[in-house]
């Protein structure tokens, strides 16, 4: 009998660990949300419009701008480009939701595949650059279950970064092999990964291109014609089928006006000590690694992960530094001048390694050593000085060049690049240790001169590519560490490497593990606390049920209007009808919402402004949730408010919620 795919284990393996690690959402998904009720709410709503409306899209029912015009902030046009789009997670969907009409068992299985195929990808990935199976899987669950994950719960475009490591794995398959059809899947793989978050599609778009060339050049193929034909049609390829995603955006955003301020994106990037800063989820860390709780400010990837790209780092440069021909000056051969020379460079450069270390984590130091004072205190200048210190070594040491030139052609010497671009990147424009300044803000030179970057605030987000490469460097660590014994494909027998393997396994998973995970959690509110559930379709408050029997042309607002808490709930509840709102909750807001939202969040202050507000918005039939006020007696106002203006009462339901039609 043939012995299935070990990549097949692997699958299963992350699929158990997922729901294991999500407990207990597998024993309630379809009706329990994880994370809070805030994000994951207008997910849901973008979700739903797109099952429900891509197959009007493929019949020619509906144009594409008009799948653009989401039925939320009534009357301003191309509401669903407010925040992201989901069309990859819509096609991934697709079938279960037509099966079931269920939005939140759609959105559940969505959240748990993020963390398998992260992981699998990730293996398949790792299993080609090392051979070593033990390695990919490890290196799988690093980047499938790391702990900035639970950071990013409500988000689900966030969490859908699987297609990051199985593009990669597709591209390197083809520059290496030359197989068409990994070049086709990698190029699909980019692909859903640009339909599934622009944040990935600006940050991960410079890191795939290099990957390739880093490997190509590596290889010794860089002249290869046929390659770089491949890879040009997939470039082709990938930007026809991006492009009309993008230019709604940019539509957007030349007509609304929209562009996030720099402040803005400053107060949404990471700041060094963000990388020692947990989720409070977190089972093993939550209480503890608390030094940057600010927004955005929770990019912990966990500390098995470094220690193990540390020992990829020293096999890298141990490996190089043996053979034949690899020091044509080495050190007994020097003079004794130089070879002390040498030896002091070696010395400043680990010492300013320390320094930079220190300055960035610990604000630095200040020690006078024979009368001799010494201050290091600015990160930026302390890079600086390092990398300073490293290229006279170089240029002191043919030796060290020889070293540094093979490692340079390493995958891992790449990763390594990668993770710390990645994460000088997510420090956003003005980069922050603390209070104090750490340095030339990189992605400030992004903002300014590559279109696209304006439209997005969350510099943040780059950790999750720095916990990609860093999983891949940490691959080759354990592949370096288990390489006297060699991998047997999917071998489970109690000996030495499989109790390391599973040791490394064990304490990468209890980092990162949540259990049991948050679920429902109420977001913030100003006026009275929304309930801590929504419900399907079948289940949602009857109110809605009248709304979907309104004729064609009918535009609704709902009461309480303009608290955030109540908005995002009638923006996911707006799926049970599909009928335009006035009300809205987004990434982006369009002009005249605020304006909307200062009368109608307090019709008392002028009645007749805020009536033209109402009459202005096109709205035909008015709910008022009784229940959802703070204040009993500003219901009653509202009520008494319609009723002034003739507005006629349609119908009353037992928990509280009327409908009324405008005159």
């Amino acid at each position: 009998m043939k012995r299935p795919p070990a990549s097949l284990f692997a699958l299963l393996a992350f699929s158990l660990l997922s729901l294991v690690l999500t407990w207990p959402l597998i024993t309630v998904m379809g009706r329990d949300v994880p994370g809070d009720l805030g994000d994951s709410l207008l997910n849901m709503w973008i979700l739903a419009w797109g099952a429900e409306h891509v197959p009007q899209l493929l019949t020619g029912a509906m144009t594409w701008s008009q799948y653009w015009d989401a039925n939320i902030f009534h009357p301003a046009p191309m509401a669903l480009s407010l925040s992201e789009h989901l069309f990859a997670q819509v096609l991934q969907v697709l079938p279960v939701y037509w099966l079931t009409g269920n939005i939140i068992l759609c959105y559940n299985l969505l959240f748990v595949s993020t963390f398998a195929l992260s992981a699998y990808g990730t293996y398949l990935l790792v299993r080609d650059l090392t051979g070593d199976w033990r390695a990919a899987f490890i290196a799988g669950l690093i980047y499938g279950f790391l702990p900035y994950r639970m950071a990013s719960v409500p988000h689900l475009q966030v969490m859908s970064s699987q297609w990051m490591p199985l593009a990669l794995w597709g591209l390197n398959r083809f520059v290496t092999s030359g197989s068409y059809r990994a070049l086709t899947g990698g190029t699909a793989a980019l692909v859903m990964q640009n339909w599934s978050c622009g944040y990935y599609l600006l940050y991960f778009a410079p890191f795939a291109p290099l990957f390739v060339v880093h490997r190509m050049w590596a290889l010794g193929t860089l002249g290869t014609l046929r390659t770089w034909v491949g890879l040009m049609t997939a470039a082709v390829g990938t930007s026809i089928l991006t492009l009309p995603f993008l230019l709604p955006y940019a539509a957007a955003q030349e007509q609304l006006g929209f562009s996030r301020p720099l402040s803005e994106v400053v107060g949404y990037s990471a700041n060094v000590w963000s990388y020692v800063t947990a989720p409070e989820s977190l089972w093993l860390y939550g209480k503890s690694l608390r030094f940057f709780a600010g927004p955005e400010g929770e990019t912990f990837l966990g500390f098995v992960p470094w220690l193990l790209a540390g020992v990829a780092i020293v096999a890298l440069l141990q490996a190089n530094a043996g053979g034949g021909g690899a020091a044509p000056d080495g050190l007994a051969a020097m003079p004794a001048w130089r070879r002390t020379l040498v030896g002091l460079l070696a010395l400043a450069v680990v010492t300013q390694l320390a320094a930079v270390v220190s300055a960035l984590a610990f604000g630095g130091f200040d020690v006078t050593v024979l009368g001799i004072a010494i201050r290091a205190r600015s990160p930026g200048r302390m890079v600086w000085q390092l990398l300073a210190a490293v290229v006279f070594l170089l240029m002191a040491s043919p030796r060290s060049r020889v070293i540094a030139a093979r490692a340079a052609r390493s995958p891992a010497a790449f990763c390594a690049v990668a993770t710390l671009a990645a994460m000088w990147l997510s420090l956003g424009p003005v980069p922050r240790a603390g209070d104090s300044l750490a340095g030339y803000g990189l992605y400030g030179v992004l903002y300014q001169y590559v279109p696209g970057f304006t439209g997005v605030r969350v510099p943040a987000r780059f950790a999750m590519l720095a916990g990609l490469f860093l999983s891949v460097l940490a691959g080759y660590g354990v592949a370096a560490g288990l390489r006297r014994w060699p991998a047997r494909p999917f071998a489970f027998a109690a000996d030495a490497p499989a109790v390391i393997a599973a040791g490394i396994a064990a304490l990468v998973l209890i980092e990162g593990v949540a259990i049991p995970i948050d679920r429902n959690l109420v977001w913030g509110q100003n006026e009275a606390m929304p309930p801590a559930r929504v419900y399907p379709v079948s289940e949602a408050p009857p109110v809605y049920a009248a709304i979907r029997a309104l004729p064609a042309g009918a535009a609704i607002t709902e009461f309480p209007f303009g608290d955030p808490a109540w908005e995002i709930r009638y923006v996911y509840y707006a799926a049970t009808h599909w009928k335009p709102i006035t009300n809205g909750y987004s990434g982006s807001v369009p002009p005249g919402y605020g304006a909307r939202v200062a009368r109608l969040s307090n019709v008392a202050a002028d009645p007749e402004a805020s009536w033209q507000a109402l009459v202005a918005s096109g709205t035909t039939h008015v709910v008022l949730h009784a229940r959802a006020f703070a204040d009993a007696g500003r219901a009653g106002t509202v009520e008494a408010w319609l009723l002034a203006h003739n507005a006629r009462l349609l119908a009353q339901f037992p928990d509280g919620d009327t409908l009324f039609a405008l005159r």
